[in-house]
C-alpha cells in the first residue's frame, strides 16, 4: 500500500520572508524598467497586511484582490496570505453580475483594489480598501510583518467553471500550495539565478505557481503587463529582454510564442519550459526542439483541485513524434485509474483518473454535495484522507507512465481554461429568445472554437446570433463566450431523450446572418484583409464593416490574422490592431496609415495651408519682472514626449543636471498606462533616474485642447511649472500634414498658450535640421541658426509640420515669451547601451542592409549623433545665458553617407554593396520581412537619386549659437563604427540577422 510523508510545515509566505531577510537587496519583481527589491516587497506588503489585520482581517476571512497585473498584484497578494486570511482574485474585466456573485459566494470581507481602480469595486456592498503605493512602505521603523498561518489553513480560493450553472470556488490550502512548490522547485531546479515570467490571468490558478515558484526560490519574477499578455510576439520579446529561464505555458499559447520572429534567439534564454493545461501534441513538440534544443520541456497534468501539478512528463527530443504523456505522479501525490466500480484497471485498459495525495484541496466553496460527490475517501494510501475524480481519463503504458484519454463528462478545456458547457447553457437561457442550449467545441482543436446551438423561445421571434454575444458578454468571462451561434429548429436528442451531442451541426463556412449589411472589398488592401480573415475564421464572404469578433473570432485567431498581415506588409503591427479595428475597413485603412506614402509636392493648396497654420495668434507676453534666474534653475518642468527613445533621455538628464520635480506628459488614455508605457520606455532604453522620486506622470493627449487635460488641472500645472520642454510630437515619415498637424502643430500652439498661462515660463521646443531643406541645396551652402522664411522644398508631411510648428515658436519669441527652438540631427543610439530607437529610419537601413546585402546610395551625408551627446546639449541650452529668442543646431558635426555606413557593416561582418536607390527599392520589395521593408513607401527612387549623390559628406549646419553656449572643451562624441557594431550584434542576438562571417 502506498503512503504519505509530508514533512514539511513551511508555507510559501514564510519561504518568501527567509529570501527576503536573506538577500534583502536582490530583485524580487521587474516590470517594465521598475524593480523591486524582496526586502522592498517584504516592507510593502508587511505595511498592506497590518492594515487589512487592523480592519479585522486573518484567519479564516476571505479578502478580495482586484488589481492589474503588475507589482502592486504581487503585493496584495503576499500581504492577504501574511495576515492568516484567503485571498480571491476578482478581475476588473469581469461582467459585474459576475463580480458581485463572486463577492457572495466565497464571503470575501473585504476587497483589495489598486489605487487607480477607484470604480472597479463600486456596487459590491463590501468595504473597499486601496492598495498603498510602495513609497509608503519606503524607510518603515517597523521590522517586516511575519506570517502566521499554517498548512491547513486556507490560501486562496479560485473559481472554475460549473456544471451547474454558477461558477464554483475550489478551496487551497497553505500545505498543499506548499506541496506543489516544492515539486516545482524538485523538478525545475528553480534558485536564485533564475528568472520567471508571470503571464497568466489572476483569475487562474496557475498564475499562483508564476508567483510563487520564483519568490519561494529567491529568483526574480518579471511581471508581463495587461497588453503583453495575449500577445505572443511581444511575450517573446518580453522573455529575450528579461533573459527568462523558466516559462509555464499552455500549448496553443507555447506554439504561438515559438512561431514569433527571431524566437530561436529571443527564447534562447530558457532553461526549462513547462507546458500544461492541455494536450501536447507531437508537432509542437517538434517544433521546439527544433528551435530550442537544449532547452527541456515538461508536459505536466492536474487540476485546480490537486493544486495543479499532480504528474510530470519529460519531453525526449528523440521521441518528437509519439504522442506525449502527462507522466508520473508527483512526490507526495498518487493517480489511480479506476473503472465505474471505483476498482483499478488493468494495465492498458482506459480508466478515470482519480488522485490522492498533499496537493488534493479542502473543497468546493459553500457547496458540501458537490465536494461530497467529487471528494472522496482514499482506500489505497495511508494518510491521504481523500481522493478528487478529475472526470479525465487515462491508460496505464507498459512503463509506467500515464497517457490522457480524454474527458468522461462534457467539460472542455478552451485555450488553458477549464470549461462546463452547462454554465454557458445556462447563460444563454437567461435570454428571453432563447428556448433550449447546447454547447460545444468546434472541431479544429487549433481554432479553439466554442460553439452555442440554441433554439426559439418564440416562433415569430428567432435569437439574434449578435444580441445574444452581448447577452453573454454581459454575464460570463470573455473565455465562456462562445465564438459561433447556430439558430436550430429543434436540438437532435438521442435514444434516452438527452441532447446527442455528436449529431450537433459543425458551423459552416458561410457568413452568418449578422446585423451588418455586406459590403464588398473595394481596395487592394481591403480584399488582402478580408481574404486573411475568410481563410482563418472559414468564413466566407466576408464584408468591409463585418466584425471580427462577430463572425467567432477570438484571441488566437486574432494572433494568426496579426502574424499573416505582418508577413504580407512587412509592418510590425501590434496585437492591439485588430482589436481596435475589429473590420476589414477599419484594419485596412490602419495598415494604410502606417505603410503608404503622402504625396511629396508641396503644391500650391498645400503651401496655403501651412502659412495660414503658421500664423500665431498669441497676444503680446509682458516679461516684465520675469523671473529668469527661476527658468535657469527651475523647480518644477513639464516634459512632453518622455515616451519615446530621446524623451526618456532626456528625463534622466534634467533629473541628472536639476534638481528639479518633472511632470512627464504621457499620451495614453490613464494614469496607469501613462506611467506603463513611460516605465517601458525607460526599460527598453536602458535608462536608470537617478531620482524616480521627483517624476510625476500625466495621462494626456498632445492632439486635443489642453492637451486633454481639465481646465482646473491644466490651470494649476501652469502655477507650479518654470520650464516647458516641448519634446512630443509624432514622428511619421509616411504620414501627410494633414495627418500630423494635431500632434505636432496644434500641441505646439497650446505649449505656447500654457507658457504664457499665469507666470510666464520659459519654453524650449525640440524640432529637427530637417526643416531645412538641406538635401536639395547648393553642396557648399552652410544652413544658418535661423529661423526658415518658406516651407519650398520640404517634400512630406513631418518636416512640413516642424516648419509650421517653428513660425509658432518664433512668433512666441516676438511677442516676448523667453523660448528656443533646438533642432536635433538624427539621434541613433546611445553611447552608453548600445541601444537604438526601434523604428528610426538609420536602424532600418543598417539592420535591413545586413540582411538584404546592400544599402541605397542616398544624395546626401546625414548628421548622426547620440542621445547623450543630444540631451547634454539641450539642457546645456536650457539652463544656459542669453539663450532666449534663438535657433539652436544640436549636431556634433558628424555626417555618415552610404559608403560610410556600408563599410562599418563590411566591418562587422556583413558583406554588403551600395546600390542605385531604385536597384536597392526593387531588392528590398522582394523580401517582406526584412527591417527596412517599411522604408518602400517612405523612400523613392527620384528623391535619393539627387544630384547631390557625390557631395561631400561634410557638416552643412552652423552651430555658433550651439558653441556660445556648450564652449569647445571637446568636440562631442563622434559618431564611428562602435555603436552600428553595437547595433548589428543586438541584432544577431535578437535573431533579426545570422551570425555573420568571421572578420579578418
Amino acid at each position: 500500500m502506498n503512503s504519505l510523508d509530508v514533512a514539511s510545515e513551511t508555507t510559501a509566505v514564510a519561504l518568501f520572508e527567509q529570501h527576503a531577510a536573506h538577500r534583502p537587496d536582490a530583485v524580487a519583481l521587474e516590470f517594465g524598467a521598475e524593480q523591486v527589491s524582496y526586502g522592498e516587497l517584504d516592507a510593502w506588503a508587511s505595511l498592506i497586511a497590518r492594515g487589512l489585520t487592523g480592519a479585522g482581517a486573518g484567519a479564516p476571512a476571505v479578502v478580495g484582490i482586484m488589481a492589474h497585473p503588475g507589482p502592486e498584484m504581487v503585493a496584495a497578494t503576499i500581504a492577504v496570505l501574511k495576515t492568516g486570511a484567503a485571498y480571491v482574485p476578482l478581475d476588473p474585466c469581469y461582467p459585474r453580475e459576475r463580480l458581485a456573485f463572486l463577492v457572495a459566494d466565497s464571503g470575501i470581507t473585504s476587497i483589495l483594489v489598486q489605487a487607480d481602480l477607484p470604480d472597479g469595486a463600486a456596487g459590491l456592498s463590501v468595504p473597499v480598501t486601496a492598495v498603498p503605493d510602495r513609497s509608503a512602505a519606503d524607510g518603515a521603523a517597523q521590522p517586516p510583518l511575519r506570517g502566521t498561518a499554517g498548512p491547513d489553513d486556507l490560501a486562496y480560493v479560485i473559481y472554475t467553471s460549473g456544471t451547474t450553472g454558477n461558477p464554483k470556488g475550489v478551496e487551497v490550502t497553505h500545505g498543499n500550495l506548499a506541496n506543489t512548490l516544492d515539486v516545482i522547485r524538485e523538478h525545475s531546479g528553480y534558485g536564485p539565478q533564475d528568472v520567471g515570467l508571470l503571464k497568466y490571468s489572476f483569475s487562474f490558478d496557475s498564475s499562483v505557481i508564476e508567483i510563487f515558484a520564483p519568490l519561494t526560490s529567491g529568483a526574480r519574477l518579471v511581471i508581463a503587463a495587461a497588453d503583453e499578455r495575449k500577445d505572443p510576439f511581444r511575450l517573446a520579446e518580453l522573455i529575450g529582454t528579461h533573459r527568462v529561464t523558466q516559462l509555464d505555458s499552455v500549448p496553443l499559447l507555447l506554439a504561438q510564442i515559438l512561431e514569433a520572429p527571431g524566437a530561436a534567439q529571443a527564447l534562447a534564454s530558457l532553461r526549462v519550459v513547462v507546458s500544461g493545461g492541455d494536450v501536447l501534441r507531437p508537432e509542437m513538440v517538434k517544433r521546439f526542439f527544433e528551435l530550442l534544443p537544449d532547452t527541456a520541456l515538461q508536459n505536466h497534468y492536474g487540476p485546480t483541485e490537486t493544486t495543479n501539478d499532480s504528474t510530470i512528463w519529460y519531453v525526449d527530443p528523440a521521441a518528437a513524434d509519439e504522442s506525449v504523456p502527462i507522466g508520473f505522479p508527483v512526490r507526495n501525490t498518487f493517480v489511480y485509474l479506476l473503472d465505474e466500480q471505483r476498482d483499478p484497471v488493468p494495465q492498458g485498459t482506459v480508466g478515470e483518473i482519480y488522485i490522492g495525495g498533499a496537493g488534493i484541496a479542502r473543497g468546493y466553496r459553500n457547496q458540501p454535495h458537490l465536494t461530497a460527490e467529487r471528494f472522496l475517501p482514499d482506500p489505497f494510501t495511508a494518510g491521504s484522507p481523500r481522493m478528487y475524480r478529475t472526470g479525465d481519463l487515462g491508460r496505464l503504458r507498459a512503463d509506467g507512465a500515464i497517457e490522457f484519454q480524454g474527458r468522461a463528462d462534457r467539460q472542455l478545456s478552451m485555450r488553458g481554461f477549464r470549461v462546463e458547457p452547462e454554465e454557458i447553457e445556462a447563460a444563454l437561457m437567461k435570454d428571453p429568445t432563447v428556448a433550449l442550449a447546447a454547447v460545444t467545441a468546434g472541431a479544429s482543436s487549433a481554432d479553439q472554437r466554442l460553439v452555442a446551438y440554441v433554439t426559439a423561445e418564440d416562433a415569430e421571434r428567432a435569437p439574434d446570433p449578435t444580441a445574444l454575444r452581448a447577452h453573454m458578454a454581459e454575464l460570463l468571462p470573455a473565455h465562456l463566450v462562445p465564438t459561433h451561434y447556430v439558430v436550430l429548429d429543434e436540438l437532435p436528442l438521442n435514444a434516452n431523450g438527452k441532447v446527442d451531442h455528436r449529431a450537433l451541426p459543425e458551423p459552416g463556412g458561410e457568413r452568418p446572418e449578422l446585423r451588418t449589411a455586406y459590403v464588398a472589398a473595394s481596395t487592394e488592401t481591403q480584399r488582402r484583409v478580408v481574404t486573411v480573415w475568410q481563410d482563418v475564421l472559414n468564413i466566407e464572404p466576408i464584408g468591409v464593416d463585418d466584425n471580427f469578433f462577430e463572425l467567432g473570432g477570438h484571441s488566437i485567431l486574432a494572433i494568426k490574422v496579426v502574424g499573416r498581415l505582418r508577413a504580407a506588409y512587412g509592418e510590425q503591427l501590434p496585437m492591439s490592431a485588430i482589436f481596435e479595428n475589429p473590420t476589414p475597413g477599419r484594419l485596412a485603412k490602419a495598415i494604410e496609415e502606417r505603410g503608404t506614402a503622402a504625396p511629396r509636392a508641396t503644391d500650391d493648396t498645400l503651401r496655403h495651408v501651412l502659412h495660414a497654420d503658421a500664423e500665431s495668434t498669441l497676444d503680446p507676453v509682458v516679461t516684465t519682472g520675469a523671473d529668469l534666474a527661476r527658468m535657469r534653475a527651475p523647480e518644477h518642468i513639464l516634459l512632453t514626449g518622455a515616451g519615446d527613445f530621446i524623451g526618456g533621455h532626456l528625463l534622466a538628464e534634467l533629473l541628472r543636471r536639476t534638481s528639479a520635480t518633472v511632470t512627464c506628459l504621457i499620451g495614453e488614455a490613464d494614469e496607469r498606462r501613462a506611467k506603463a508605457r513611460l516605465a517601458a520606455t525607460l526599460h527598453t532604453c536602458g535608462i536608470r533616474l537617478s531620482r524616480p522620486q521627483d517624476v510625476s506622470v500625466l495621462a494626456g493627449d498632445l492632439r486635443l485642447p489642453r492637451f486633454g487635460l481639465g481646465e482646473r488641472q491644466w490651470e494649476e500645472l501652469a502655477h507650479r511649472v518654470d520650464v516647458v520642454f516641448h519634446h512630443g510630437a509624432t514622428e511619421n515619415l509616411a504620414q501627410p500634414y494633414t495627418a500630423l498637424r494635431a500632434a505636432n502643430v496644434s500641441a505646439t500652439r497650446e505649449a505656447i498658450r500654457f507658457a504664457a498661462l499665469g507666470k510666464v515660463k520659459a519654453l524650449h521646443f525640440t524640432s529637427t535640421v530637417s526643416v531645412m531643406p538641406w538635401k536639395a541645396g547648393p553642396a557648399e551652402h552652410i544652413w544658418p541658426e535661423t529661423p526658415v522664411q518658406n516651407p519650398d522644398g520640404l517634400d512630406y508631411g513631418f518636416a512640413q509640420s516642424k516648419w509650421v510648428a517653428e513660425q509658432l515658436v518664433a512668433g512666441a519669441q516676438k511677442a516676448g515669451l523667453p523660448a528656443t527652438v533646438l533642432r536635433i540631427g538624427r539621434v541613433v543610439g546611445s553611447a552608453a547601451s548600445g541601444r537604438w530607437p526601434e523604428d528610426d529610419l538609420a536602424r532600418m537601413l543598417v539592420v535591413g542592409g545586413a540582411q538584404l546585402g546592400a544599402v541605397p546610395r542616398r544624395a546626401v551625408a546625414e548628421p548622426w549623433l547620440t542621445a547623450e551627446f543630444a540631451v547634454s546639449a539641450l539642457c546645456s541650452i536650457a539652463l544656459g545665458d542669453d539663450v532666449f529668442g534663438r535657433v539652436f543646431h544640436v549636431v556634433d558635426g558628424t555626417v555618415v553617407n552610404s559608403d560610410l555606413m556600408a563599410g562599418w557593416i563590411r566591418d562587422c561582418g556583413f558583406d554588403v554593396e551600395v546600390l542605385p536607390p531604385g536597384e536597392w527599392l526593387a531588392k528590398l520589395a522582394g523580401q517582406p520581412e526584412n527591417a527596412a521593408f517599411a522604408l518602400l513607401g517612405v523612400l523613392d527612387e527620384d528623391s535619393e537619386s539627387a544630384s547631390g549623390r557625390d557631395r561631400r559628406p561634410d557638416n552643412p549646419f552652423a552651430r555658433d549659437n550651439t558653441r556660445a553656449v556648450l564652449g569647445r572643451p571637446e568636440p562631442g562624441w563622434t559618431m564611428t563604427g562602435e555603436l552600428v557594431r553595437r547595433l548589428l550584434d543586438s541584432a544577431v542576438l535578437s535573431g533579426e540577422l545570422p551570425q555573420p562571417a568571421p572578420t579578418r
